[in-house]
């Protein structure tokens, strides 16, 4: 933990330094030593990976037309697609973890060039549900800064935590939020609402109820490094995620298309 005696708010550098080494202790308990993998999109900063390791998304205007509207890491779009298809009705299955052989396998597929996993193909493969859910969950808990980063999350959860609660009002600073994120972490958080978002609406079948998946992929998503030891902080990062969760339609349709020739800067 960073000291609680600082009388100086720690450096963005700082912070990362500290969310790296809790990761890292987090990948060796789990299975998952440095020598295992030769790490060349997990744990990296999305920015990064998504230069060599990234797939458009496209979704439909009001007239049916498809049109790029993101970019995102191929783990996440791959996984994404293969739950979606396969997983909404699979009991807990963002909470039971895979095994640990298969998910080590899997997460090489996705940091080997050139291809970065996009040439894997789900039927030819002996992945289960459960082995693609803890992939996916496991790429955005390594991820050196979470999807929301640290010099907004303050905002997002001042805006939740605010009295008298006004849902509609929570809704216009949220998009105004969103908006105002680096486009990468921006299209990341959308299509991860979106998808949780599929398997609450399932939650009788899955048991994944939004707060459930708010409580599993609150690390990855909002979390501090200020905060990751206190349970009480925790609880209204957890409502944050709930809620977008709840409401991603309106985030989603508040989202313009990249600009002409836009590919993440490169």
């Amino acid at each position: 933990m960073l000291p609680e005696t600082s009388t100086s708010p720690p450096s963005k550098a700082s912070l990362k330094a500290w969310w790296n080494n809790f990761t890292n202790a987090q990948k060796k308990t789990e299975g998952y030593g440095k020598d295992e993998v030769a790490h060349t999109v997990f744990g990296k900063p999305l920015k990064e990976s998504l230069q060599y390791a990234s797939v458009q998304i496209s979704t439909a205007n009001s007239n049916g037309e498809l049109y790029v509207w993101g970019y995102i890491p191929v783990v996440v779009a791959k996984c994404g697609l293969y739950l979606k298809e396969n997983a909404t009705e699979v009991e807990g299955v963002f909470r039971v973890n895979g095994s640990a052989r298969r998910m080590r396998e899997l997460q090489g597929l996705f940091e080997s060039p050139p291809r970065y996993g996009k040439s894997l193909d789900w039927k030819q493969s002996t992945y289960t549900a459960h082995d693609v859910a803890s992939v996916f969950r496991r790429y955005l808990t390594q991820m050196p800064e979470p999807v929301i980063p640290y010099d907004m999350y303050h905002d997002f959860r001042d805006a939740l935590a605010k009295e008298p609660f006004n849902q509609e009002e929570v809704i216009t600073t949220y998009k105004r939020l969103i908006r105002q994120m680096p486009r990468p972490n921006q299209y990341l958080l959308l299509y991860v609402l979106d998808l949780l978002s599929v398997f609450a609406r399932k939650s009788d079948k899955n048991l994944m109820t939004a707060t459930n998946l708010a409580v599993i992929f609150r690390p990855g998503l909002i979390s501090h490094p200020r905060h990751e030891m206190s349970p009480t902080e925790h609880a209204l990062s957890q409502r944050v995620l709930e809620f977008l969760i709840a409401q991603q339609d309106w985030f989603m349709l508040d989202i313009p298309p990249p600009p002409p020739n836009e590919l993440l800067g490169r």
